[in-house]
């Protein structure tokens, strides 16, 4: 063994090691800093690493076997032991790591003063009574190494707006600004599950504890704090807060000059406290996002429009995209405000406030300039997903799915991609990927109006209606100034028959928002079943309305005159059908079938009656593809009676099929459970129940369903007399 070392140490083993060692360390120094600073990927970093390792037991194997002379390289057993020089190579080598060492204490200096000249200047406490050592990143003093590591799966924070805390109280959409900012820097952590926006930012102004917050939210972290702008100088506060005990477990001042730059890397700081913080398997190296801009100006004015898009209202949104515009004529390069722009343009057509050409068009403008410049990030994919799931017409088109699972997977803690993919699953017919998708949208952003609103109308589709009309009533609870929810609710009330309570529910979001173009949807409709034609066409007055008007009313000659001028293929069906004109009703449900992909669908809530009439019109003509349509609904149906239905149109659907069967007085109980329910309609003058007619109980039904609109024209009139309706008041 003696002699085993004393040959190792003659070979200058030994001194070959530790200087392996010595170069190692400064060439990952050096690596560290370059890769950051170009923005590499993780795995160079990685790769480096490895590569040193495996090329240490190469040097040792080298080292053994050859000898530097100055002749050069030579196999050491060919030596003769005093014609060996080891003893002035092993000096050399001395030398050597003696620089090495010189050089490692040098970028050792360099590294903590660079560190202390940009850091920030600021007070840092560690709060939690349990820690007992200190940790520290750069110089930011962060508490203890003794927190115990959570299971990565529990993981999870929210950050609360931070306050405004400038002089003039000018700055909440820059606090708020940063806090969002900050959010979307710690969704890019891996192992940390994020609260989306809508819904921490939901408890501003709220007096809510941070145990209620928690609860709501289902996270076991919050991140507080505040922003304070003086002239040229910029303090942002932050503490992270353990929901569990209310323990403060991390706090921090920064003070910088307020540049973009200092903005964003006081992000980054802070996400890095919380990685320390939380420990786990978390990960995270500030990656220097394409999206952002070296204009303090630009990003400013970003967080301004940002801040007035996210309201979802048409003045706010008009607004916003003014401010966009001046943010890409600041920085032509900042891809996010042209994903933000698009958004805008997309929203404010959603929302009433821009035509759908024009929107249209300069949302498929800046989606294309946002994806050349960072075709990558999540928000820019994500808004190509929005664009592809509004505008469209292709029913089988895949392009919004393969953009948001792009988004997903770009920042799988952004909610808005996996609300975009919900959608596209959802417009192609499959609904339960749909609904997988949009409650991994809801368990990042719980409280969210428009994924809630989502979700109600996928269970709703899916035929659960009980646990569609909860998630809507939860809506509503947590989002009572939001119209979605009120919009969703009333139609579930017209879905029930209570047209009373679905005409308050419209006016609720009417009251909200004026310009929502959904609650005269709504409400034209309800006017049509109570006979207050002229209140249906001061909200419509379309060549469909007036078609439908004349039905009721009984002039065919009218509505025939009108046909022409319906350009939606479904319109045109439905009022073919009701004009019992079946060789033109055959026509268009035509249409309706090629246009809406109906080949392939189940029959579910929304497409049942169109199942049941082009069932019956094809039949009635003798074409066998009504059959198709005829076996959807029978497997829908089943075995079930009308009393297992709560809703009308699979009622509706029910008693036109059965009316159509070989004994067609089994529609009579389907007809019943509709008028039980509140139906008051001219449905029962359908060519489909014609072979009805001549029986009285069918008459004494009509009368029934007639007596049934008399009550909802008198409950309307009384509703619109009210001179001070509180319309939001009245749930």
């Amino acid at each position: 063994m003696t002699s085993f070392l004393s040959e190792l140490r003659r070979r200058n083993i030994f001194r070959v090691a530790g200087a392996y060692a010595v170069v190692s360390w400064i060439m990952v120094q050096i690596a560290a800093i370059t890769t950051t600073s170009f923005g590499a990927p993780d795995w160079v970093m990685k790769m480096i690493i490895i590569t040193l390792v495996i090329g240490f037991p190469i040097a040792m194997i080298l080292a053994w076997a050859f000898e530097m002379t100055p002749e050069g390289m030579r196999p050491t057993e060919t030596k003769a032991a005093n014609d060996s020089i080891s003893s002035q190579t092993g000096r050399k080598l001395d030398w050597a790591i003696l620089a090495g060492l010189l050089v490692v204490g040098g970028l050792m200096i360099f590294s903590q003063f660079f560190s202390s000249s940009t850091g920030p200047t600021f007070k840092t406490e560690s709060l939690s009574a349990d820690l007992t050592e200190a940790a520290s990143i750069g110089d930011i003093g962060v508490s203890a190494a003794s927190v115990k590591a959570e299971d990565p799966t529990t993981q999870s924070i929210a950050v609360l707006p931070f306050e405004d805390y400038s002089a003039d109280k000018d700055q909440d959409y820059f606090a708020k600004g940063i806090s969002e900012e900050l959010l979307n820097v710690l969704s890019r952590i891996s192992g940390l599950r994020v609260a989306s926006r809508t819904s921490a930012f939901s408890f501003a102004g709220q007096n809510k504890s941070l145990a209620e917050i928690s609860e709501a939210l289902n996270v076991s972290h919050i991140l507080e704090g505040s922003v304070r702008k003086a002239g040229e100088t910029l303090r942002i506060t932050a503490q992270l807060i353990d929901t569990s005990n209310d323990n403060h477990i991390w706090a921090a001042t920064y003070d910088r000059p307020l540049t973009a730059k200092n903005i964003f890397d006081v992000q980054d700081e802070i996400a890095m406290a919380i990685v320390e913080e939380l420990k786990g398997r978390l990960n995270f190296t500030p990656e220097g996002e394409a999206g952002r801009t070296v204009s303090l100006e630009a990003y400013e004015k970003y967080l301004k429009a940002r801040e007035e898009a996210n309201q979802r209202l048409p003045a706010p949104l008009l607004s916003s995209i003014q401010g966009f515009e001046e943010v890409i004529s600041l920085d032509p390069k900042f891809s996010h405000a042209y994903s933000g722009l698009a958004d805008s343009y997309m929203l404010a057509f959603a929302y009433g406030a821009f035509p759908k050409e024009d929107a249209q068009t300069e949302a498929r403008k800046n989606i294309d300039r946002a994806l050349v410049l960072s075709p990558n990030s999540a928000e820019t994919l994500t808004s190509a997903a929005m664009y592809d799931h509004m505008f469209s017409e292709n029913p089988e088109s895949a392009a919004a799915i393969d953009y948001a699972l792009k988004a997903v997977a770009a920042n799988p803690n952004y909610s808005v991609a996996f609300h975009r993919l919900g959608q596209a699953y959802a417009k192609r017919g499959e609904y339960e990927k749909s609904l997988k998708a949009f409650e991994q949208a809801r368990n990042l952003d719980p409280l969210s109006a428009s994924i809630l609103n989502n979700i109600a109308r996928i269970q709703r589709l899916s035929g659960d209606w009980k646990a569609a009309k909860a998630t809507t009533m939860d809506n509503i609870k947590w989002n009572p100034e939001q119209p979605a929810g009120h919009i969703a609710l009333a139609v579930f009330y017209f879905d029930e028959g209570d047209f009373v309570k679905s005409f308050i529910s419209a006016k609720n979001a009417q009251a909200l928002n004026p310009d929502d173009p959904y609650p005269p949807i709504i409400l034209k409709e309800i006017f049509l079943k109570a006979k207050l034609y002229e209140d249906a066409l001061t909200l419509d007055n379309s060549p469909k309305m007036k078609a439908l008007i004349a039905v009721e009313t009984g002039n065919f000659k009218t509505a025939k005159d009108l046909f022409s001028e319906l350009k939606d293929p479904k319109d045109r069906a439905y009022l073919a059908y009701m004009m019992k004109d079946l060789e033109r009703a055959a026509s268009a449900y035509e249409n309706v079938i090629n246009t809406l992909g109906y080949k392939t669908l189940q029959a579910d809530t929304d497409n049942l009656v169109d199942f049941a009439n082009i069932s019956f019109v094809f039949a009635k003509l003798g074409l066998p593809k009504g059959m198709s349509y005829r076996e959807r609904l029978k497997a829908y149906f089943g075995d079930k009676s009308a009393d297992q239905f709560e809703l009308l149109n699979p009622l509706w659907a029910g008693a036109v099929l059965k009316a159509s069967g070989q004994n067609p007085k089994q529609a009579l109980p389907w007809i019943d459970r509709m008028i039980a329910l509140g139906q008051a309609d001219n449905l029962l003058d359908g060519p489909a129940f014609d072979m009805l007619r001549k029986f009285p109980e069918f008459k004494e039904r009509q009368s029934r369903m007639a007596e049934n609109r008399a009550k909802l024209n008198e409950a309307i009139m009384t509703e619109l007399a009210d001179p001070n309706p509180n319309w939001v008041g009245n749930n």
